[in-house]
């Protein structure tokens, strides 16, 4: 088996200057030359390892393919600073902006060379940020389109919080109501349709919490030449299956490898 590479703890500020955590993956023997990045940002309640560990297990294959990454906590989710109840889509762009920020600072990092690879929630932050950041390159998993989908979702599977009107439990967590109104003040397909680099769109068949219409609205939106849309047969929102992850991960690693 490939070295998985050089694995790190970092820290660094988002705009508010509160603390963001997370771990850098390095590939191994690239001390002497600049190589590729990722940015990876997980879903909503997720976090930097994401389930059964997908985002570790993409880093590290990332990494043996000579492409750097780094995965982090957003603010109130993990282990960074904050309270999910102060957690914000707006919040969660901003802190996308910070860790981009971060990683092209790095020593070693090509800052020319990043790309963007967002899940669920995380997909809407990085379809919102590809264009501004010029990112080299785009994979969205199962992606939220239409952040309406959210409020959707809480109206259905959360349940109201005695003494906090407006506030909701969802997956033993507490969601403001300033969460689900800012929700619907960004636009991720608008923002997609700015971005010209090549977009990878990878989502499950059988996605329980995000409509593969989402997928094909993203595709069409998608203002990039080199487009790429994948339905992973018979998968769950998470990919969670050794066979699905194998797939999503194969596919992302060779779209980063091509285009970054």
């Amino acid at each position: 088996m490939k070295n998985s590479g050089i694995e790190s703890f970092v820290e660094f500020p988002n705009r508010a200057g509160k603390t963001l955590r997370g771990m850098m993956h390095r590939p191994a023997g690239a001390r002497h030359r600049r190589v590729p990045a990722v940015a990876m940002f997980h879903g909503f309640t997720g976090n930097r390892m994401e389930s059964h560990w997908i985002f570790v297990k993409c880093s590290r294959a990332l990494a043996q393919a000579g492409i750097a990454s780094l995965r982090f906590d957003f603010y109130g989710s993990g282990e960074s600073d904050g309270d999910f109840r102060e957690v914000t889509l707006r919040g969660e762009i901003a802190d996308g902006r910070a860790a981009v920020a971060f990683l092209r600072r790095q020593k070693g990092i090509d800052p020319a060379r990043v790309g963007l690879l967002g899940l669920s929630l995380g997909g809407a932050v990085a379809a919102a940020l590809a264009a501004s950041l010029q990112a080299g390159a785009l994979v969205l998993w199962s992606a939220v389109a239409h952040t309406a989908r959210l409020r959707e979702i809480a109206e259905k599977s959360a349940q109201p919080i005695p003494g906090k009107p407006g506030a909701v439990e969802f997956d033993a967590r507490e969601i403001s109501p300033r969460f689900l109104d800012d929700v619907l003040k960004v636009e991720p397909i608008r923002h997609l349709a700015r971005y010209r680099g090549p977009t990878l769109i990878i989502h499950p068949e059988k996605d329980e919490h995000i409509p593969v219409s989402h997928a094909r609205d993203f595709f069409r939106a998608a203002g990039a030449d080199a487009k790429e849309l994948a339905f992973i047969s018979g998968a769950d929102h998470v990919f969670t299956s050794l066979s699905w992850e194998r797939e999503v991960m194969a596919r992302t690693v060779a779209w980063f490898g091509r285009y970054l």
